[in-house]
């Protein structure tokens, strides 16, 4: 195998040729092109006198797993429907860029530039792109990197190392790893509310990665432990409901008691506006305790639904198929279950029995049977998420990301100087860093396990790839200095949300896309990988499968990729210059950074 580097193909999903290989024959099969013409992957006798030799690749991932290419030379065989090759050449390689556009300083828009109707005519943005080497710049001790002139003629640049480090990669280039939201434990405490005993249930939260809110570079404590509302799945010819939630290993000597998901307005939650604690329960009683009070449990075998309206035996303990015996049907004058996780907590009573106190974040109250099997159910969610998006898009807090970022800040920036009489804040610009949380998502779709997604999201996937500069939602979304209490001496321009203390942020994942990262295929030969994986600013999703929001990363491979916000990531500040910065010295080098100045 010929070891051979690769810098001119691009790895690219949407336009990679896939080839399969046959063990047993020797063959590789060419199926499922998009490059429209079979051409594109041989290489003949004349591409080779001009140096031209065409690549494919057998296995693509988002991971970077293509490791080899292989290089076809002659016709292959059509044989049903598929191209077979009966010899070819292999290459095992690394992939150092897939971006097709040259590196350089390229023209776009942003939330300053100008239009004459639809055209735009003035305050362009102008970012690099690719592996660019002259957006070196020396300020405060440290090095930094360029992303683009904004369109008020700030210059934002993202923080790259000490300047003073032996390297400006992996995490010499970033201040140090942290969560991007809250991952301290959550709490609720409540009492009975049948009022038939006096047991206090406290149940923890143990990790902040499930609440949606954690998106935000700010968000809103409020109600995190929150009730989602009904939501019914399917239908009443529902034959199986695939999220019917039950409640294992249930004793008919205990007591259960367990969240149950009321109205929080009326019922469920106490305190104040951004009180993050409060909840319901009902007693649960097992089947077959009819001495109990409460609510039944529906045992943990009893989840599958019926599919047929007939053909039932009424002899035994209860209603059940007379083809499976063993699958009782629902014959509880009470309609709800509930789906129990984690350990349960153990209280042995005076009487004998036992309590024990799990946290349902699911609860399902049946409403649909036949022949008094469940059918159909309504679902309310209880856990740890905001209820709606509105609540959670509200800033009231700082998130643990804009924490980290502005405790540096304060360390590294504020009240210090250049070594000749001038703040390093005199150097710097107010300037909008976007927390886009715009969405079409109606809301957070628990029930049938689809995600809440964001607009960064939608515009970086592999399926879409439209990147924008733009803001949505400045008024909430696009973080400012404050107009008045703010720790900095930096002017504030008005615009915004005017909610920061100090003038600093991060890369959104649109400046990084533009930048030359991709969703979807790993890249190299861009400036801003550095072998790391670190935060951007923007959220990507609410994935109510695994029930924990998202926000977009550059990942060590150098694709643009999303993770949860309690992972602990790379943080790179990010600052911008004042138009008038003037130039001092240097080449814009990594040995010879851009020196500036001011007058």
């Amino acid at each position: 195998v010929e070891n051979k580097l690769i810098t001119e193909f691009d790895v690219d999903d949407t336009d990679i040729t896939k080839i399969s290989f046959n063990s047993s024959t020797g063959y590789y099969t060419y199926t499922g092109s998009t490059t429209g013409d079979l051409n594109d992957i041989i290489t003949s006798a004349s591409d080779i006198e001009n140096g031209v030799y065409k690549y494919t690749c057998l296995n693509t991932t988002t991971a970077g797993n293509c490791t080899k290419l292989y290089l076809f030379t002659e016709t292959p065989y059509l044989v049903s429907g598929s191209y077979r090759f009966k010899q070819g050449y292999t290459y095992s390689y690394q992939v150092v860029g897939t971006s097709n556009s040259s590196p350089g300083l390229y023209k776009g828009e942003d939330d300053y530039t100008t239009y004459s109707g639809s055209t735009p005519t003035d305050n362009f943005t102008y970012y690099y792109r690719g592996s660019v080497q002259n957006n070196w710049v020396s300020f405060g001790g440290f090095l930094w990197r360029v992303v683009r002139i904004n369109g008020d003629g700030t210059i934002r640049m993202i923080y790259s190392g000490l300047e003073s480090a032996a390297s400006h990669t992996g995490s010499s280039a970033q201040i140090k790893t942290a969560a991007f939201g809250d991952t301290s434990s959550k709490t609720a405490t409540t009492t009975d509310i049948t009022g038939l005993t006096s047991d206090t249930i406290t149940t923890t939260y143990s990790n902040g990665r499930y609440g949606n809110t954690y998106v935000g570079y700010m968000y809103n404590p409020a109600k995190i432990i929150s009730t989602y509302p009904d939501k019914i799945p399917g239908n009443t010819t529902t034959t199986r409901l695939n999220y019917f939630p039950t409640f294992t290993n249930i004793s008919k000597a205990t007591n259960y008691y367990y969240f149950k998901n009321f109205d929080p307005s009326t019922d469920c939650f106490t305190g104040s506006g951004t009180d993050e604690t409060g909840a319901c329960t009902l007693k649960c009683r097992s089947l077959g305790n009819d001495g109990d009070s409460g609510i039944d449990c529906v045992q943990s075998n009893w989840n599958t639904l019926a599919t047929t309206a007939g053909n039932y035996s009424t002899t035994g303990d209860g209603v059940y198929p007379a083809s499976n015996p063993s699958q009782y049907a629902y014959t509880s004058d009470y309609k709800y279950t509930c789906w129990g996780y984690g350990t349960p907590v153990t209280k042995n009573n005076s009487d004998g029995t036992t309590s024990v106190y799990i946290t349902c974040p699911i609860v399902s109250e049946i409403i649909g049977t036949v022949k008094n099997q469940p059918t159909q159910a309504k679902v309310k969610y209880h856990g740890l998420f905001s209820q709606d998006a509105a609540t959670s898009n509200t800033n009231v807090k700082d998130s643990n990301i804009k924490i980290q970022v502005d405790n540096w800040y304060a360390s590294n920036i504020l009240n210090k100087n250049d070594g000749d009489s001038h703040s390093l804040e005199s150097y710097l610009s107010d300037g909008i860093f976007c927390n886009d949380r715009s969405s079409t998502s109606s809301d957070f779709s628990l029930v049938n396990a689809s995600s809440y997604t964001y607009g960064p999201y939608n515009r970086n996937t592999a399926a879409n790839r439209i990147p924008s500069f733009k803001c949505p939602n400045i008024s909430n979304d696009g973080f400012t200095l404050k107009t008045s209490g703010a720790s900095s001496t930096v002017s504030a321009k008005g615009n915004g949300n005017n909610l920061l203390n100090y003038p600093v942020g991060l890369i959104t994942i649109d400046e990084a896309a533009y930048a030359g990262g991709k969703n979807g295929s790993m890249n190299q030969n861009y400036y801003l990988y550095t072998g790391a994986y670190y935060w951007t600013m923007s959220p990507s999703n609410f994935y109510s499968s695994y029930a924990y929001a998202s926000v977009w990363s550059v990942i060590s491979t150098g694709y643009l990729n999303y993770n949860s916000t309690a992972y602990a990531l790379g943080v790179r500040p990010v600052l911008n210059l004042k138009s008038d910065v003037l130039y001092s010295n240097g080449t814009g080098t990594e040995s010879d950074p851009y020196i500036i100045t001011i007058q």
